[in-house]
């Protein structure tokens, strides 16, 4: 009966039951709440007691970046692809550790809430124990999604919270962490919970594959499905070993985590070798029966991650095709081609291009036919990590050079690129002082670790990228011009999506890849994506057809209105137009636009907004000085 109680109504009568009468409200919420309610009083937390949203000291941030550094790289990608498919419906996102401490936030232009902007900060303490019952925390200790609405958090001051969140789970089956995303306004429950799972069920899905396992299969509960079920995967060393399982595969066999050696064999009625010859002779799926009795297709899957590309020479299978050079758009394959060959006598590559645009795909494919495809691709995005961190993560460090430092030092980007490919995107906005130290690096070949004397000779192929002109950078310092002339050793520069020669195409092709083919785009739909201007490129073109697969039911037409609104809206052409009005200013006056708009959604932040804007607050307040002398 209490499913047909609105849900407000539910809620209501849940914090009366136990706050009031301290009894169990059954069957009004989720009993993950409860447990968190019960928790939070044993503890004895007043409903009362303020919120402090309490952040770890500068030494301990470096400290936990270093030791969540595998979850933050898995998770980099799916996070910024939720971040733009839920920002225009005002949500903020929010990835934690396994004790609820903010890992990065990426927080709506439409959030207008001081409180979750206070909360959404890297390194703030959002533990059950410092804020009381959040969906983060609930999602940890319960290992499942949870979503937790108003009145349903623990803390008064809390209410104006409104979150869903999804556990983290690595293959060897421990919780890593949360996915979140919270907005003042009332979740749409389906959408939400839908959303974050995707989110953290892609992260697992490259966690598993930063294994660098020497095969992996999925699982498929057909031998006629073409495609099997991404979130049914194994990860297996050369002998058969078991290196890591996805959570569902653990709920199957009923392996809360890994514990002591695995084998294939100990999962499967079939020896590892049987397997492996039959996927040499292309013979897959192959059916295969569990010991628990379930049967399932086997068919080996790429598990290369998004920032490691390996071909091991003594892999058995030839699974790994090198990407196409076929762009689609004729002009982009020329210049990948052209790239390709001043590759080979050994010249750096510069990427140009707006955000989204596809750069690191670009560089991926690059190397992957390159001679140094057998190596490792190493990226790092040099906006991305903050300036007091960022020196670090490319030269690495040796043991003791500063406070939270990996015992016996560690390898920077640098380092991990040597025999492949390292490439440097949004290089404009690299520090100066760090450009100075790569540039000796390109010149003598040699890297040397924070904290070190000693220096290591490093062997690889450069490929950098930026949306920022770096001529122009160069005049006004802030770029180095000998670093520039050492890596445009050939220049690639890559449209706009809306100017792409094949953009009908392309749209088509990115909806079947990205919902393997189970999905087609109506007319109108279509028609819709092909008006829009595409400010984000092809990255929000992603996130768009993402949005759209979470909200269609299963096998329904992608629909025009599955869309995210501002590109479903009719006002599409306006916007169009607008946006080709507004660029007749002068490049000055759309600077310090930018900028104001900027200061005003992080509420005069400079820090913020330098951020927002992927610049240093330096580099800002310069800009500012010199837009307010021209108005004057």
């Amino acid at each position: 009966m209490s499913a047909l109680i609105p849900a407000d109504q539910r809620r209501a009568k849940a914090r009366e039951t136990f706050f009031e009468h301290g009894q169990i409200p059954t069957g009004l919420i989720d009993d993950a709440i409860v447990h968190s309610w019960q928790r939070c009083s044993a503890a004895r937390k007043n409903v009362s007691e303020r919120v402090q949203f309490d952040t770890v000291p500068r030494s301990g941030l470096i400290e936990l970046m270093e030791n969540n550094r595998i979850l933050l790289e898995a998770a980099t990608r799916p996070l910024e692809q939720l971040g733009q498919t839920v920002n225009g419906a005002g949500y903020s996102v929010l990835l934690t550790d396994d004790k609820g401490v903010a890992l990065a936030a990426r927080r709506s232009g439409r959030c207008a809430n001081t409180l979750i902007n206070d909360a959404f900060r890297q390194g703030v303490n959002l533990s059950e124990a410092n804020i009381g019952t959040s969906a983060m925390s609930c999602a940890v200790l319960e290992r499942r999604p949870v979503l937790v609405a108003g009145v349903e958090h623990y803390l008064h001051a809390n209410r104006v919270f409104n979150c869903a969140a999804s556990p983290i789970v690595d293959p060897m089956g421990r919780v890593l962490g949360a996915i979140d995303i919270t907005r003042g306004n009332p979740l749409e429950p389906g959408s939400a919970l839908s959303l974050v799972q995707q989110c953290s069920a892609r992260i697992e899905r490259q966690l598993m594959g930063m294994l660098s396992p020497w095969l992996m299969i999925s699982l498929g509960w057909e031998q006629s499905d073409p495609h099997a079920t991404s979130d049914l995967l194994v990860a297996l060393g050369p002998d058969g070993q078991v290196l890591g399982l996805s959570p569902r595969v653990r709920e199957l066999t009923g392996l809360a985590s890994t514990d002591g050696a695995l084998r294939f064999q100990d999962l499967f009625d079939l020896s590892f070798d049987e397997l492996v010859d039959g996927f040499r002779g292309r013979n897959h799926p192959k059916t295969v029966r569990m010991h628990s009795g379930l049967s399932f297709s086997l068919r080996p899957v790429d598990a290369g991650s998004r920032k490691t590309t390996r071909r091991a020479a003594s892999a058995p299978l030839a699974m790994r095709v090198p990407e196409s050079t076929d762009f689609g758009d004729h002009a982009i394959s020329r210049q990948v081609n052209q790239a390709s060959r001043a590759m080979e006598k050994g010249l750096p590559v510069l990427i140009l291009g707006e955000t989204g645009t596809g750069k690191e795909v670009m560089a991926t494919s690059l190397h992957n036919g390159s001679a140094f495809s057998s190596g490792t691709f190493v990226a790092i995005n040099c906006a991305a990590i903050p300036e007091s961190l960022i020196e670090g993560e490319l030269f690495g460090h040796a043991d003791g050079a500063y406070t939270g430092a990996r015992r016996g030092g560690a390898p920077g980007k640098i380092e991990q690129a040597d025999g492949g490919t390292l490439f440097l995107d949004e290089i404009g906005d690299m520090p100066l002082a760090l450009q100075s130290r790569l540039l000796r690096v390109l010149e003598t070949r040699e890297v040397t670790r924070l904290g070190s004397a000693t220096p290591k000779q490093v062997r690889f192929q450069l490929i950098c990228a930026t949306h920022r002109n770096l001529s122009e950078a160069a005049k006004e310092g802030e770029f180095r011009e000998d670093l520039l002339y050492r890596i445009k050793g050939m220049t690639v520069r890559l449209p706009r999506l809306s100017e792409r020669s094949d953009l009908q195409s392309f749209i088509v092709d990115r909806c079947r890849a990205l919902t393997q083919g189970s999905r087609e785009l109506s007319q109108e739909c279509l028609d819709g994506l092909m008006r829009y201007d595409w400010p984000g490129n092809v990255r929000e073109l992603v996130y768009a057809l993402t949005h759209a697969d979470a909200l269609a039911e299963p096998g329904e037409v992608l629909q025009l209105c599955h869309l995210p609104e501002e590109i479903a809206a009719p006002t599409t052409m306006a916007v169009r137009s607008n946006r080709a009005a507004s660029k007749r200013g002068t490049l000055k006056t759309l600077e310090r636009a930018v900028i104001e708009e900027a200061l005003t959604i992080e509420g005069g932040n400079v820090s913020r907004a330098a951020k927002r804007l992927g610049i240093g607050r330096a580099t800002l307040y310069r800009r500012l000085k010199v837009a307010n002398a021209g108005v004057q």
